[in-house]
């Protein structure tokens, strides 16, 4: 657990930073083509579901590190920082993102549907990027299940 928290923050972060490459490059190519950019292709919908899915996990890393920092810091620690109290949280959860200390809410109420909101368009992106790459098969090509 403690691997994937440490690592996953920097995949999803080399991850953004791929995918907005491959979103503006792809934007400038087209232009460049003479056409106008094009979102309603397999393409530059994976590369929003990868900017999504990414910013969705970066944005979970930070509320973890900086609200509810219970896991490293040590959970009075953490209430003492942030309310002024040294008291063990009275509850705390990674997902959706919590920390309770002496009935105060650490975590902003923005975070979690932010979060959600950036993996719902993920995975909406994804699953239209399948139906476009899908649906552009030639015809007389059969479709495997």
């Amino acid at each position: 657990m403690d691997l994937l928290i440490t690592l996953g923050p920097c995949v999803a972060l080399v991850s953004l930073i791929m995918c907005t490459y491959g979103l503006i490059a792809h934007a400038i190519r087209r232009l460049r083509e003479g056409g106008r950019p094009r979102l309603a292709s397999p393409k530059p919908l994976a590369l929003v579901s990868g900017v999504s899915a990414s910013a969705a996990v970066l944005l979970l890393a930070y509320a973890v590190w900086t609200y509810a920092t219970a896991w490293f810091a040590g959970p009075e620690d953490t209430c003492l920082r942030t309310v002024g109290t040294r008291v063990r949280p009275e509850s705390e959860s990674i997902l959706p993102a919590s920390l309770v200390c002496d009935g105060v809410e650490l975590v902003p109420s923005w975070v979690n549907p932010t979060v959600f909101g950036l993996a719902g368009l993920a995975t909406v992106t994804f699953t239209a990027a399948v139906w476009c790459a899908v649906a552009a098969l030639p015809p007389g090509r059969p479709r495997e299940s």
